[in-house]
C-alpha cells in the first residue's frame, strides 16, 4: 500500500511558507490507507487524464476553495470516466478520509478531507505526471523549469528533510526530490543550493490559503 504523508509535513509546510490554517489543522503522523468497502468505480469510458489541469481555483472540472464539499457521489459525477474510491488513512492522530482518483493505468491524485469534517476538502495531492498545473509543471519537471515559470518562490526543507517550493500568495506547492551529491554517505541533511538546483518535482500539493501571514 502507498503511504499517505499528511500531518506534520503539511503543517510544517504551512508554517515555513507563511500560512495560518483556519478551522482544521493537519495532525502529525504518516497515514497508511485502508480501502473502504463503499467504492463506486466509474462506469463510463475512460477520459484522458491529460484533460486534468491543477489550478489555484480548480482541478479539472472540480472547483477548489476552502468550502469545497466532498462526497463519493459528487466526485464520481465530476470526474466522469475515472475511478473514484473512498478510503481511510491511519495516522498518529485520528483516522482521516480521503478520495483516490485513478485511470486505467493507476492513481492520478488523492483528495484529503478535513479531520473534523470529512465532507469538506483539506488538500489535494497529485501523484501522476499525467496531471499538469496551470504553469505547465508536473511530476518530473526540474527546478530550472519551476524557476523559469515561477521565479518568485520560497524553498524550504522541513525537519524530516522534505523540500518544498511554493509561494505564500498561491495555493499550489511542489515537493522536490533533491538527491545528495555523488559520494555523500552521511546522515540525512538539508540539501545544498546545488542539490536543490538539480532537483525534480516528485509531488504537487494544493491546499486553501485561509489567511496569509504578513
Amino acid at each position: 500500500m502507498n503511504t499517505r504523508r499528511t500531518g506534520r509535513a503539511l503543517l510544517i509546510l504551512a508554517v515555513v511558507l507563511g500560512v495560518a490554517y483556519g478551522a482544521a489543522k493537519l495532525n502529525p503522523g504518516s497515514g497508511r490507507p485502508t480501502k473502504m468497502p463503499n467504492v463506486i468505480p466509474a462506469s463510463h469510458p475512460q477520459r484522458p487524464a491529460a484533460a486534468l489541469v491543477l489550478a489555484n481555483s480548480a482541478l479539472g472540472p472540480l472547483g477548489l476553495d476552502a468550502d469545497t464539499e466532498l462526497s463519493l457521489e459528487k466526485l464520481k459525477s465530476v470526474f466522469v470516466g475515472l475511478t473514484v474510491e473512498r478510503k481511510v488513512g491511519e495516522q498518529d492522530g485520528p483516522d482521516f478520509v480521503y478520495f483516490e482518483i485513478s485511470d486505467q493505468e493507476g492513481e492520478l491524485f488523492w483528495i484529503k478531507a478535513q479531520d473534523d469534517d470529512p465532507g469538506k476538502i483539506d488538500s489535494v495531492h497529485v501523484t501522476s505526471d499525467k496531471v499538469v498545473d496551470q504553469y505547465g509543471l508536473r511530476i518530473g519537471s526540474t527546478y530550472a523549469q519551476i524557476h523559469a515559470a515561477r521565479p518568485a518562490l520560497l524553498v524550504e526543507t522541513d525537519e524530516h528533510f522534505h523540500t518544498y517550493v511554493g509561494n505564500p500568495e498561491e495555493k499550489i506547492v511542489y515537493e522536490l526530490s533533491c538527491p545528495y551529491a555523488a559520494g555523500y554517505d552521511g546522515p540525512d541533511r538539508n540539501p545544498t543550493k546545488a542539490e536543490i538546483r538539480s532537483g525534480v518535482i516528485e509531488g504537487l500539493v494544493w491546499f486553501p490559503r485561509l489567511k496569509t501571514a504578513m
